[in-house]
């Protein structure tokens, strides 16, 4: 649906962009947002009032950044929905996921969102593992998780509200 309703958007900008930072196709940066020198946005990527991105940060493909989001510091995101509130400040990569709200990942929190295998990743709906038929799907966190330093989750992994994970943990299965 994201990347459906994202590929509609026409180029909008509105908030502040450094003279440093780079916009390349559609993308909507709304009154109040701000993008920081150094900064490299792909579009069709809509950032919301409030929401911060930068400095040295990468955001592509169909990405949505809610409300007072931050994305600091070499960060990536692709093909992502990071609702109100949520933080990932520095040196972490968010691929194919959902973060709910005021979500915070630690710094260096990966997410895997590719199969090697080239099975389509699987995710758990209603207690039984269905097939997301993507190949590549990274994770559904909830409102409030919060991700300790250095961790590492895996493709199709769904991180219930509130949950958290300890510094350099490799998070395989549901919490």
């Amino acid at each position: 649906a994201n990347e459906t309703l994202l590929g509609e958007i026409d180029a909008d900008v509105r908030g502040t962009v450094s003279d440093d930072a780079e916009l390349r196709g559609s993308v909507v940066v709304a009154e109040g947002a701000t993008i920081e020198p150094g900064v490299v946005i792909e579009g069709p990527v809509y950032v919301d009032a409030g929401a911060s991105v930068g400095p040295n940060a990468y955001v592509r493909g169909a990405t949505y950044l809610g409300p007072d989001v931050h994305v600091g510091n070499g960060v990536e995101i692709k093909n992502s929905v990071v609702r109100r509130g949520t933080h990932v400040p520095h040196l972490s990569y968010v691929g194919d996921s959902v973060l709910g709200q005021d979500v915070n990942f630690g710094a260096g929190t990966n997410v895997a969102n590719l199969r090697h295998d080239g099975a389509n990743v699987s995710l758990t709906v209603k207690g039984e593992r269905v097939s997301t038929g993507r190949r590549k799907f990274g994770v559904v966190a909830g409102d409030g998780v919060r991700t300790g330093i250095n961790t590492s989750l895996e493709p199709g992994v769904t991180l219930s509200g509130g949950s958290t994970t300890d510094p350099g943990e490799r998070v395989r299965r549901d919490r």
